[in-house]
C-alpha cells in the first residue's frame, strides 16, 4: 500500500522537462531551487532537468518539442527569426554576463587594440550582438580579427595561445584573482549594449495546449531564482554536493552567485522582466550586422504580449469568478466612506480601472491594522492585499504582482517647523510610521538613519507630533492631507517630501497562478497618464468651505500701517538726503587730502610686509640649519667615537710598551677611513639642503632614499619604524623644495610620536604613487591625530602645539607655500582611523598632491 501511494502520487504530477544551455553551475540555481524545495511540486509538475551536452542545441530541443523547456541566451531572436516555433517566458539576466577578456600585460588595453589579435569565442559568443555591436562600435574591422575555437581552458588566454577569449563576468575573473593575474575585461554593457540574456522559453504549442502549465512552471521557477538569491551561501552549497559535474570550489559558486545578482536586478529591474523596446533594439542590431534571416513581430517572441490581452485560461477564470476580495489597511492607502458608505480614494479608482480592463469584479474589505491585514489571507478571507513593498517577511506566502501605482511620501511636523529639504538632518529625531511591515521595510532599505516609532494609526501619530512626542509622521501624502485637513488643520502641515515615492503592490495568494497573470497584464494595459491622473485627484487637499472673513481687514490693517510708515519714511528721508549731501561734500575735500598721502603709507605698508617675508624665511633658514646641525650630531656621534676609541687604544698600548707596528698601521687606517666618511657626510648635507630654485628631472624614490638615509638616525633612536610603499617615478619639478616638505612633514610625526605614544608602537606609514597627471604623497602616523578644534589652523605661520623652546610653527606653513604657490600643486590634512598587523589606530594625515610636470 506504501508503494502503491508514492506510485499514485507520481502519477498526479505533470512530467515536464527543462534543458539547460551550459554545464551545471549558479547560472542555473533557481531551477534547482525550485524542484529541490518543492516549488514545481507544489504547481503539479515534475520536472527533469536535462544537463548540457556540446552535441545539444537547445533551441532545437524545443522546437522539436523533445524538451518542453529551455534556456537560452539573447541568440534566441536569431532562432526565432530562422521559423523557430518559440517563445520567450522571461529573460533572468537584465545584462548578458558574457565580456572579453585580456591580460594585463599583454598591452590590449583597449578594444582598439584588437587589431591583428587572435579572439578565442564559442560559434554562439561570436555572433552574440552584444560583442559585436561592443567592438563595432569602436571602428574595428572584423577582417583583422582572428577568431579561434573556444576550448573552455582559461589557461589558452594564461598561455598566451589567445590574445582575447570570451568569458562569464560571474566565473573566469575569480579564476584569474585565485591565481594572482591581472587582467582587463572589456564589458558590452559599458559601451551601451545591456543585452537579455538566459531566456526561459517553450514551444508556442505548449502554450495553446497546456497554458496553465506553462504559467505555474513559469512562476514556480521565479520563485525559485527569488529564493536562491535571498540564500546565496544555501544555494551555492546545494549546487556544490549535487550538481556539481565540475567540481567548481564553494568559494566560486558564491561568487557566481552574487555577481548574478547584480545582472538579474541590474538597474532596478523586476526579477525576470522583458521589456518589449528593448527586445526590439536587440533584434534591430542583428538587423543593421546582417544576421537576421527573417523580419520577425516582438509580441510573437514574447509571451506575455501575445495575442490578446488575456488567454483562454485566463478568461475562463474571470468568467467563472463571482469577486476578488481585497483586504486594505487603511492607515496607508487613503480610502473613505462616503454618503452612501462606498469606498473612494486611491485604491478604489485603481480597482475600477483593472474591472474596467479585465471584468473582474472586487470587494472591498477593510482591516483594522496590518497584522488584521495578513490574517486574513491565510485564513482565505481575503484573495489579495495591497503592500508597500516585496518584504521578506511575506514574500513566502505571497506572490507579488508588477507595481501599479506610486504615491509620493510627505512628512507632517507641528506648524512652526521650517520646510525639509534634507531628510538626513532628521537623524537621530524620533519619526512616527504605521505599523506596517511592508511600508516599515520600505522606509528602512532607502532611509536606513531614521529613528522609526511605529504608531497604530495616522491619527495616533500625528496626535503625537502635536504634543511634541515625535518630531514628525511619514505616510502617502494622500492619508497625511485627508487626516491633517479633518483634525490639525491649525497645528500641523506638510513640511517636506520624502525624494522616494512609495510603490505599490498587490499580492496575491500563492496558489492562484491566474489571479496573479491577470492583474499583471491589467496593470501592463494602464498607461502612466491615467495612473497620474488618479494620483493627482487625490493630492490637493479640499478645505472647509466656511472662511474666516476677520482675516481680510486683519490683512488691509496691515497694509495700510505699512504703508503709513513708508510713507513718513520717505518724508525722513528727504530731509536726511539734504544733510547728506553736505557732508558728501566736506568728506569729498577730505579724500582728496587722504589720496595724497595713500600712495605713500602703500609703499610704507609694501615695505614693512616684504621684511616681514624676509624674516619669515631668514627664521626658516635658521630652522633648516638647526635641523641640518642635529642631523650632522646624530651622524658624527658614532664616528666620533670610534675614532676617540681607536686614538685612546693607541696611546694605552704606547705607554705599556706593547705597541705593535702591525696595530698601529690597521688603528691608523681605522682613524683615517672613518674621517674620510665624516668628510663624505658633510658634502651629503651640504648638497642637500644646498637651494634650487631650478626646475630640474629627478626620481622621487631616489631622492626619498636619500633623505631618509641622511636623518633616519634619530628616527631609530627614538623607535620609529617606517613602512613605505614607494612608486619609482619621474617627475620635473623643484627637488630640493621638495625634500623640505617631505622632512618638515615627518618632522610633526616626528615629534607627535615622541609626545604622545607607546615607544613599542611608533609607526610612520609613506606612500608615494602616481595618479592621472600628479604625484600623490601621503604621510601618516600613529600618534593619535590632532585636535579637531585646531586642525584647520595648522598651517597658519607661528602657529604650533609644542613649547616655543621646540618649535616655531612655520615648518608646515613654509611647506604649503612651496607646494601651493612654487609647485603649484595643494597640501591638505585629516585624522585617519585604521587598522595595522590587527590593531586600531589613530593619526594624523599629510596628503601632498603636485603635477609631474611643472
Amino acid at each position: 500500500m506504501f508503494l502503491l501511494s508514492i506510485n499514485l502520487c507520481a502519477k498526479s504530477l505533470e512530467k515536464v522537462s527543462l534543458q539547460l544551455s551550459w554545464f551545471n553551475q549558479f547560472q542555473f540555481a533557481g531551477y534547482y531551487i525550485a524542484k529541490e524545495k518543492g516549488f514545481y511540486k507544489d504547481v503539479g509538475l515534475d520536472v527533469d532537468i536535462r544537463n548540457f551536452d556540446f552535441n545539444i542545441n537547445v533551441p532545437n530541443e524545443v522546437d522539436t518539442k523533445n524538451a518542453t523547456f529551455g534556456v537560452g541566451r539573447e541568440t534566441l531572436l536569431l532562432e526565432k527569426s530562422n521559423n523557430k516555433n518559440i517563445i520567450a517566458l522571461y529573460a533572468i539576466f537584465q545584462a548578458s554576463p558574457l565580456i572579453l577578456l585580456s591580460l594585463d600585460n599583454t598591452g590590449i588595453n583597449s578594444i582598439r587594440d584588437f587589431n591583428n589579435r587572435k579572439i578565442m569565442t564559442t560559434i554562439d559568443d561570436s555572433s552574440e550582438v552584444s560583442l559585436k555591436a561592443m567592438i563595432s562600435s569602436q571602428n574595428i574591422d572584423f577582417k583583422r580579427l582572428e577568431f579561434l575555437k573556444h576550448t573552455h581552458d582559461i589557461m589558452d588566454l594564461v598561455n598566451k595561445k589567445t590574445d582575447v577569449i570570451s568569458a562569464y563576468i560571474s566565473k573566469t575573473p575569480y579564476d584569474l584573482q585565485k591565481m594572482g593575474i591581472s587582467y582587463n575585461v572589456f564589458y558590452p554593457k559599458d559601451y551601451g549594449f545591456d543585452m537579455y540574456s538566459d531566456f526561459l522559453f517553450t514551444n508556442v504549442d505548449e502554450i495553446k495546449n497546456n497554458e496553465q502549465r506553462v504559467i505555474d512552471f513559469k512562476n514556480a521557477s521565479l520563485r525559485g531564482w527569488e529564493y536562491a538569491f535571498s540564500h546565496i551561501h544555501e544555494a551555492a552549497n546545494l549546487i556544490y554536493e549535487k550538481y556539481n559535474e565540475q567540481n567548481i570550489p564553494l568559494d566560486a559558486l558564491i561568487y557566481e552567485g552574487k555577481e548574478l545578482k547584480k545582472l538579474a536586478y541590474y538597474m532596478n529591474s523586476d526579477l525576470g522582466e522583458i521589456k518589449k523596446e528593448k527586445v526590439q533594439r536587440i533584434f534591430d542590431l542583428y538587423n543593421v550586422m546582417g544576421l537576421a534571416k527573417n523580419p520577425i513581430l516582438i509580441d510573437d517572441f514574447i509571451y506575455d504580449d501575445n495575442y490578446t490581452l488575456f488567454t483562454k485560461g485566463e478568461k475562463n477564470y474571470i468568467n467563472n469568478t463571482t469577486a476578488i476580495n481585497v483586504c486594505i489597511n487603511p492607515s496607508l492607502i487613503s480610502l473613505k466612506h462616503n454618503s452612501n458608505k462606498e469606498y473612494t480614494g486611491i485604491l478604489k479608482d485603481f480597482l475600477d480601472l483593472v474591472t474596467k480592463n479585465s471584468n473582474l469584479k472586487f470587494n472591498l474589505i477593510t482591516k483594522k491594522n496590518w497584522e488584521e491585514t495578513i490574517k486574513s489571507i491565510s485564513t482565505n478571507e481575503c484573495d489579495i492585499i495591497s503592500t508597500a513593498s516585496k518584504s521578506l517577511k511575506i514574500k513566502n506566502k505571497l506572490n507579488f504582482t508588477k507595481r501599479y501605482i506610486d504615491i509620493p511620501l510627505v512628512l507632517a511636523t507641528k506648524d512652526k517647523v521650517s520646510f525639509i529639504d534634507n531628510i538626513a538632518s532628521l537623524k537621530n529625531k524620533k519619526i512616527g510610521v504605521v505599523k506596517d511591515i511592508t511600508f516599515i521595510d520600505f522606509l528602512k532599505k532607502h532611509y536606513p538613519y531614521l529613528d522609526i516609532v511605529e504608531v497604530n494609526n495616522i491619527n495616533e501619530g500625528l496626535k503625537k507630533v502635536s504634543k511634541n512626542e515625535l518630531f514628525a509622521q511619514v505616510d502617502t501624502i494622500t492619508a497625511i492631507s485627508n487626516e491633517i485637513q479633518e483634525n490639525f488643520l491649525t497645528k500641523l502641515k506638510i513640511s517636506g517630501k520624502l525624494k522616494e515615492n512609495l510603490p505599490l503592490y498587490f499580492a496575491v495568494r500563492k496558489d492562484d497562478n491566474f489571479l496573479l497573470n491577470i492583474l499583471n497584464k491589467s496593470i501592463n494595459s494602464i498607461d502612466d497618464f491615467a495612473k497620474q491622473k488618479i494620483v493627482n485627484k487625490w493630492i490637493s487637499i479640499e478645505f472647509k468651505n466656511n472662511f474666516d472673513y476677520s482675516l481680510i481687514w486683519k490683512i488691509l490693517l496691515f497694509f495700510v500701517t505699512i504703508l503709513s510708515i513708508l510713507l513718513y519714511r520717505q518724508r525722513l528721508l528727504n530731509k536726511v538726503n539734504i544733510v547728506l549731501k553736505d557732508k558728501v561734500d566736506e568728506k569729498t575735500k577730505e579724500l582728496k587730502k587722504l589720496n595724497e598721502s595713500l600712495e605713500k603709507r602703500v609703499e610704507e605698508e609694501v615695505q614693512n610686509n616684504r621684511e616681514k617675508d624676509r624674516l619669515l624665511s631668514q627664521q626658516v633658514k635658521m630652522a633648516a640649519m638647526g635641523e641640518m646641525l642635529e642631523n650632522i650630531a646624530h651622524q658624527w656621534r658614532q664616528p666620533l667615537s670610534i675614532i676617540s676609541t681607536t686614538s685612546s687604544g693607541i696611546v694605552m698600548q704606547k705607554k705599556a710598551e706593547i705597541l705593535k707596528d702591525e696595530f698601529l698601521i690597521k688603528s691608523m687606517d681605522t682613524i683615517n677611513d672613518t674621517a674620510q666618511y665624516l668628510s663624505k657626510t658633510i658634502e651629503d648635507f651640504k648638497n642637500f639642503y644646498e637651494p634650487n630654485k631650478n626646475i630640474v628631472k629627478f626620481n622621487i624614490k631616489t631622492i626619498y632614499t636619500k633623505t631618509l638615509d641622511i636623518i633616519d638616525s634619530k628616527y631609530k633612536n627614538l623607535n620609529i619604524k617606517f613602512i613605505e610603499n614607494i612608486e619609482s617615478i619621474d617627475l620635473l619639478g623643484l627637488d630640493s623644495e621638495l625634500i623640505q616638505v617631505i622632512i618638515n612633514i615627518l618632522n610633526n610625526s616626528k615629534d607627535a610620536l615622541e609626545t604622545n605614544n607607546n615607544p613599542d608602537e611608533r609607526f610612520i606609514f609613506v606612500d608615494i604613487y602616481k595618479k592621472d597627471n600628479f604625484l600623490i604623497i601621503r604621510i601618516n602616523d600613529n600618534a593619535g591625530g590632532i585636535d579637531e578644534s585646531i586642525i584647520d589652523r595648522i598651517f597658519e605661520p607661528y602657529f604650533t602645539t609644542k613649547h616655543k623652546s621646540q618649535g616655531t610653527g612655520i615648518g608646515l606653513y613654509m611647506s604649503q607655500e612651496i607646494v601651493s604657490k612654487h609647485m603649484y600643486g595643494e597640501i591638505t590634512i585629516k585624522n585617519r582611523y585604521f587598522n595595522y598587523n590587527n590593531k586600531s589606530y589613530t593619526g594624523a594625515q599629510f596628503n601632498v598632491k603636485v603635477p609631474l610636470k611643472l
